[in-house]
């Protein structure tokens, strides 16, 4: 008896439903087949909800994959027959409502219409890099490269990372900081460090003048995700962009299609345009 036939016994000694047995067992076997065989890593989980994105399968079918590779993996390891743990990774949420997004002419119009330097500076920076408020909130002068269009941010994690930023948005940013060299980036009347809170503020001010809705810094880094996969960006690179430890985060973007390659960062893009 092989082990898919073993683990077909399992699942008819253990599960009541049919369909669940049925079901379990043929995404198992879909698997083994994609993969060759049952030794595997969690690159090739991430490369296997890859595959099944690009094969237009619902969020929900990869969750119920998901799960029948877990109770596979779960009860090789109880059989004694391999060791691999996939409980512990991350998994595709079920459907629902999908993060708040500007289409693009909402967000040319958005940057237009601020006025106050500093905050058409904050705003560009959210979009431009996806950033996070915390990880805007911590930056220094001192983290931005003005001769490579980078900046250095701190994710999840104390994990340092390099972003690239438009030139459009270090132009605004050079603007706003004049003649400082050092310190924090963004700052209050009082010549302290913006708090979270306050650039939450901002953004909600400008975006119920401008825009008469109510949306939060991280409609910025929503809308900046679904303008790239849009327009081409593969997602591993997305997932690498926006910091997300595993694929499986970055996929409620695809309710946008996917184009097979990135030819650079932003390539794609107006907003990134010198002019």
């Amino acid at each position: 008896m092989d082990i898919l036939d073993k683990f077909l016994n399992f699942l008819q000694n253990n599960y009541q439903s049919k369909y669940t047995i049925n079901a379990y067992y043929i995404d198992v076997c879909q698997f083994i087949d994609y993969k060759k065989t049952y030794v595997i890593n969690e690159n090739d989980i991430n490369a296997y909800v890859l595959f099944l994105n690009k094969n237009k399968k619902s969020p929900s079918t990869i969750k119920r994959k998901l799960s029948a590779l877990s109770v596979f993996y779960d009860f090789l390891k109880k059989s004694g027959i391999y060791n691999f743990d996939l409980k512990g990774l991350v998994r595709p949420k079920s459907p629902k409502p999908l993060p708040k997004f500007l289409d693009i002419d909402e967000t040319l119009s958005f940057l237009e219409n601020v006025s106050s330097l500093r905050d058409k500076a904050i705003i560009s920076l959210l979009y431009s890099s996806a950033l996070r408020v915390s990880e805007l909130v911590n930056l220094n002068i001192e983290d931005i490269n003005f001769s490579n269009n980078t900046i250095l941010i701190t994710r999840k994690g104390n994990k340092q990372m390099s972003v690239p930023v438009s030139p459009k948005t270090l132009n605004i940013l050079k603007k706003y900081l004049g003649n400082r060299q050092k310190g924090s980036v963004f700052l209050n009347k009082f010549g302290k460090r913006l708090s979270q809170r306050s650039i939450e503020n901002i953004v909600k001010k400008h975006a119920k003048k401008t825009l008469l809705k109510d949306i939060s810094p991280h409609t910025l880094r929503h809308s900046r995700a679904t303008h790239l996969l849009n327009n081409g960006m593969d997602l591993r690179i997305l997932q690498r962009f926006l910091g997300h430890s595993s694929i499986l985060a970055t996929q409620i973007y695809t309710h946008l299609s996917l184009q097979d390659l990135i030819k650079a960062y932003d390539a794609f893009h107006p907003l990134n345009k010198n002019d």
